[in-house]
């Protein structure tokens, strides 16, 4: 099934010729190269999923990459989710999720974590090293090296196995990333 979102990724991919910021650099070209686009209508399906999964969360806000992660021609969802659900001094959460037929499913749901989040060059049981910022909530800031341990990447990113690292790899999400508002249906007579 996960060879159904190949030529959407392909489609994706050839009409969006451009950066996203205003005035793309040679930097951003590579980056751009590095981090495919999202499948058809995908946005729209993590929207859905968000809401599904944390209906309590909302309204939040969220920041939006895609790469693939384990190789298989299907671009995952890397999510950064602002909410006070999810947020504290230590950071938010991070969702890394993968296609599963027409559903998401979840292999990465990271706490205190925060933006530039990065992908590496390296892999780990099939699926890319990835890195998140770590600091605040009393702890040294800093990057976490985050390896998928053949389930999930590491759920926390300030203690063992995440590492911290003074590598980063190709960023998929800024620091100081674009966010997009999300709120659920308000309950009707409301």
């Amino acid at each position: 099934m996960r060879s159904f979102f190949l030529p959407f990724a392909v489609t994706a991919l050839a009409a969006c010729g451009g950066s996203p910021s205003p005035a793309p650099d040679e930097s951003a070209t590579e980056s751009s190269e590095a981090v495919s686009p999202a499948p058809a209508n995908a946005e729209e399906d993590i929207k859905h999923f968000l809401l599904q999964e944390y209906p309590d969360a909302s309204p939040m806000q969220y920041a939006l990459a895609w790469s693939d992660l384990n190789s298989d021609g299907a671009d995952e969802a890397i999510v950064y989710l602002v909410t006070p659900y999810f947020c504290g001094t230590g950071g938010c959460n991070t969702l890394i999720l993968t296609p599963a037929g027409p559903m998401w499913e979840k292999v990465g749901e990271i706490s205190v974590s925060r933006t530039p989040i990065t992908v590496m060059d390296t892999s780990s049981n099939g699926w890319k090293d990835i890195t998140v910022a770590i600091g605040g909530g009393g702890g040294a800031p800093g990057n976490a090296l985050l390896k998928f341990d053949g389930k999930a990447y590491p759920s926390n990113p300030t203690v063992a196995p995440a590492e911290v690292t003074d590598k980063i790899g190709t960023e998929l999400i800024a620091e100081e990333p674009v966010m997009t508002k999300l709120e659920g249906e308000k309950p009707s007579g409301e």
